[in-house]
């Protein structure tokens, strides 16, 4: 199966994310809408991978090797240590919506942190809400209330003790368009401060 629907921003997303998985282990791609994350986990690094959402999203079917279940953040249908790692991509502020109470982040937060394996990993992305392509659009026009990077790291460290931030540019652009928003995110990710970078990573020990 191809997926088109991201372009490049899969490929870049997980260049830039430069996370060494291990071939082999077992992953949950939790929230995993239209499973284009997911087909990169069972292609591109071999892994035995495992999605939910709250709906089931068309492509699922579609791709081989993706075990897939309706479940969400709160309501996680496995049991406790089941996975090395666990992937959640602009998920974290859709939950609760649309009161997005930190309590039931925190919540959710520590229902992962129960089905990942003791010295797994729990991988968070999300985007920033004051970046300067991110604000106008996803915020102001599609509604998406995106953290703000204090906030983000505030809830994270709430819940976890072993983190690793990163911060950089990704997005999905049209095609004609690739070559000149490339030099605009290696100005972003060179000249700004990464409180405006749009992409919010925290990988997180267990």
């Amino acid at each position: 199966m191809k997926i088109n629907l991201r372009n490049n921003y899969s490929r870049d997303f997980f260049k830039k994310l430069n996370f060494q998985f291990n071939s082999g282990y077992k992953i949950l791609d939790l929230g995993c809408g239209n499973g284009a994350d997911s087909y990169y986990f069972i292609k591109d690094y071999k892994l035995h991978t495992f999605a939910i959402d709250i709906y089931e999203h068309g492509n699922i079917k579609k791709i081989n090797g993706l075990t897939f279940k309706i479940g969400s953040i709160y309501d996680t249908p496995y049991p406790i240590n089941s996975f090395d790692y666990v992937f959640l991509h602009d998920v974290l502020h859709h939950i609760d919506e649309p009161k997005q109470r930190r309590s039931m982040c925190l919540k959710g937060l520590r229902n992962i942190k129960r089905v990942t394996k003791k010295g797994g990993y729990i991988i968070i992305a999300e985007g920033n809400r004051y970046n300067p392509l991110f604000y106008p659009h996803m915020v102001k026009l599609h509604k998406h209330e995106h953290f703000t990077q204090d906030y983000f790291k505030g809830i994270i460290n709430q819940v976890f003790s072993q983190v690793e931030y990163k911060y950089f540019e990704a997005h999905s652009y049209p095609r004609f368009t690739y070559t000149f928003f490339k030099v605009y995110e290696f100005i972003m990710e060179h000249l700004i401060p990464k409180q405006f970078l749009a992409y919010n990573i925290a990988i997180i020990r267990v």
